[in-house]
């Protein structure tokens, strides 16, 4: 398996045309599943099957109050409506998700440059393409 550079990542917004959000500088991607105990009496192992699975999604860079596809997550925290989020992991492949934006957090430092970071929930499937 080739192993390849983080740098060709970036993270866009919209289910057709896709706007950058800019001066993000890492995302991270969390799929999970939690099974359901399906063990009955007389078993003595453990026994579970499958249930709902669920994705969250942060991701963070440089604040920029400039950049139009900060401004369009900050609208749609504030305004809650569904939102399309791309991760790209290069220039041809990405993970696909749609829910809301949970959170937003802006940091400031005297000794350091201005932050943003986001938080996302899915709402159905994530799909890698």
């Amino acid at each position: 398996m080739a192993a390849f550079s983080g740098t060709a990542g970036s993270v866009t917004v919209g289910a057709g045309a896709q706007l950058m959000i800019g001066n993000i500088s890492e995302w991270s991607l969390d799929a999970s599943m939690s099974p359901v105990e399906s063990t009955v009496f007389g078993e003595t192992w453990d026994s579970a099957i499958p249930s709902v699975r669920n994705v969250t999604v942060s991701f963070s860079g440089n604040l920029d109050r400039a950049d139009s596809g900060q401004d369009l997550l900050d609208t749609r925290f504030e305004t809650p409506s569904s939102t399309t989020l791309r991760l790209w992991e290069t220039a041809d492949k990405y993970w696909l998700c749609v829910g809301f934006i949970t959170g937003i957090s802006p940091t400031i430092s005297v000794k350091g440059k201005g932050e943003m970071s986001y938080n996302f929930q899915g709402s159905g499937s994530v799909t890698y393409v």
